[in-house]
């Protein structure tokens, strides 16, 4: 998963383009590789993972350990619809491979509105096998996605051909009314 998932993470930090002092919320963090491509650029920033997998836990505290101590990265074993912060507390969100898993999505789009910033940006790639599985078709989960973060209060929602995965990963992108 480490290696499989490295150019999506990379994409999705990059799409999300977060300043050095940002605070991002990072949703189903896996054995945190995203996490430490994001930890490199927030160098002043902080990063809370939230994933409710334990054994995704432990390899991401291995993996993030120094960032970790500095207390520039916390991991909760917890759900994306769950998150224990005050409202508007995050610059940015991202999730790899993981808004498919959500269900029901709904429920995790209202969550992200919450603890996001308003104006705040929300990107995710996730595998088009995955989507398809979900929702039948990959279109059929875009269409369900995107229809849950509109009615979430998010804007300027599109989704596009991830460069990940030979352009067979679907981002989406978003924005905190």
């Amino acid at each position: 998963m480490a290696k499989a998932n490295a150019a999506a993470e990379a994409e999705a930090v990059a799409m999300l383009d977060p300043v050095p002092s940002a605070h991002v919320v990072v949703l189903g963090f896996g054995p945190g590789v995203g996490l430490a491509i994001l930890a490199k650029r927030l160098t002043s920033g902080f990063i809370l993972g939230v994933d409710p997998s334990g054994a995704m836990h432990k390899q991401a505290a291995r993996r993030n350990s120094d960032p970790i101590a500095a207390g520039r990265v916390r991991l909760e074993r917890t759900g994306a619809d769950r998150i224990q912060v005050p409202d508007a507390t995050f610059d940015g969100a991202i999730a790899v491979n993981t808004l498919q898993l959500c269900a029901p999505f709904a429920n995790t789009a209202l969550e992200l509105a919450r603890v996001l910033k308003p104006g705040a940006a929300m990107v995710s790639i996730t595998h088009d096998w995955a989507a398809a599985k979900t929702a039948g078709t990959a279109e059929a989960w875009v269409a369900m996605t995107l229809k849950d973060l509109g009615a979430a209060g998010f804007q300027e929602a599109r989704a596009f051909a991830a460069h990940a995965e030979n352009g067979r990963a679907i981002a989406l992108v978003a924005r905190r009314g």
